[in-house]
């Protein structure tokens, strides 16, 4: 008599998930490049909302905000910036620097991570007057004083 099998056999089972775990291996480094695009993308997105704030301050004051330590937004910038928005995320901790008064003086950006791949990803998508002590910060320049 003619039967039917029902389901796969072990050696069908086995190919499937060979296949199915050599490609997720393929998929793998892809996929951690893809994130790792994607947080210094964020991460250069916040760069420029506190540039254009900072940008928009200076063209109320005609100064720009004072200096503050890392992460913590300088006074009177919060209005220019969007409500809850703040200097420390998950992966990195913003700091704006305002070295206006110094020899080489300049107003910028810093990021401070752990992930030196993060901060390598950022400098490329920044550009120019991009700069990184190679491993933990990384500094872009809004504009050079002096």
């Amino acid at each position: 008599s003619d039967r039917r099998r029902g389901g796969f056999t072990l050696t069908e089972m086995v190919v499937v998930v060979f296949v199915i775990a050599f490609l997720a291996a393929l998929a793998q480094p892809n996929l951690k490049r893809a994130l790792l695009k994607a947080r210094a993308a964020a991460a250069v997105g916040d760069l420029q909302v506190v540039r254009v704030a900072v940008l928009n301050y200076h063209a109320d004051h005609n100064v720009y905000p004072a200096d503050v330590n890392r992460g913590i937004v300088p006074s009177g910038l919060g209005p220019y910036l969007p409500s809850g928005f703040s200097l420390k995320r998950k992966y990195y901790t913003m700091d704006y620097d305002n070295w206006s008064n110094q020899a080489q003086g300049f107003v910028g950006f810093t990021v401070i991570t752990t992930d030196a791949e993060l901060g390598k990803e950022m400098v490329n998508m920044l550009g120019p007057n991009t700069w990184s002590d190679g491993s933990q910060k990384f500094t872009w320049v809004l504009e050079w004083t002096k």
